[in-house]
C-alpha cells in the first residue's frame, strides 16, 4: 500500500471526518471519500481551487517571501481543511461541534 493510501485510510477512520478528496490544480477530482458523491467532490474541488489561489495571492502580496501551505475554514456545521502544493489540493471535510 502506498504512503498516500495509508494516509487516506488513517483520515477515513478519524472521528468526525465526513469526506475528503484529492484534486489536481485544475480542480479535477483524482480521489474521494467512498461515500462522497462525485458532484459534491467536484463542487468542493472547484470552490477550493479558486479560494486557495486567491488566499495564496493575498499572502504573497502581504509578504513576497511567504507562502501559504494550509487553509482552515470553520463554518457553522463543518470545518474544511485544505492543504496544497504546486500540483495537488487535499481537502478534508469534518463535522464541527462548538465546545459546550
Amino acid at each position: 500500500m502506498s504512503e498516500v493510501e495509508e494516509t487516506l485510510e488513517r483520515v477515513k477512520v478519524q472521528a468526525g471526518v465526513e469526506g475528503y478528496l484529492i484534486a489536481d490544480q485544475d480542480g479535477t477530482v483524482l480521489r474521494r471519500f467512498p461515500s462522497m458523491s462525485q458532484e459534491l467532490a467536484e463542487a468542493y474541488a472547484e470552490a477550493m481551487k479558486h479560494l486557495s489561489k486567491k488566499s495564496r495571492n493575498v499572502v504573497r502580496d502581504l509578504d513576497p517571501k511567504n507562502e501559504l501551505k494550509y487553509l482552515r475554514i470553520r463554518a457553522k456545521k463543518h470545518e474544511v481543511l485544505v492543504a496544497f502544493d504546486s500540483e495537488f489540493l487535499v481537502i478534508i471535510i469534518q463535522r464541527w461541534n462548538p465546545a459546550s
